[in-house]
């Protein structure tokens, strides 16, 4: 079975127009539309407040630097 996929319109009096496929005239086909949804367009910026105060409770205060130099110096002690 051979199969081709091609992008186009259906136009306002609902004919759509395909690509000559010279091979196959006089033949019966199978033809199968399957509808792309439209994309959602984000309208609303979030602000760098916004942002913050709902990932607030994942960022950390503390200086990881001396976490770690902490953490280093009593392992090797």
């Amino acid at each position: 079975m051979e199969a081709y996929k091609f992008a186009t319109t259906v136009l306002e009096n609902g004919i759509i127009k395909i690509p000559e496929l010279e091979n196959y005239t006089n033949q019966r086909i199978e033809v199968i539309v399957v509808l792309k949804p439209e994309k959602k367009v984000q309208t609303k910026r979030n602000s760098m407040n916004d942002f913050l105060s709902s990932w607030a409770g994942y960022f950390s205060t503390v200086e990881t630097d001396d976490v770690r130099y902490n953490y280093l110096m009593e392992k090797y002690k």
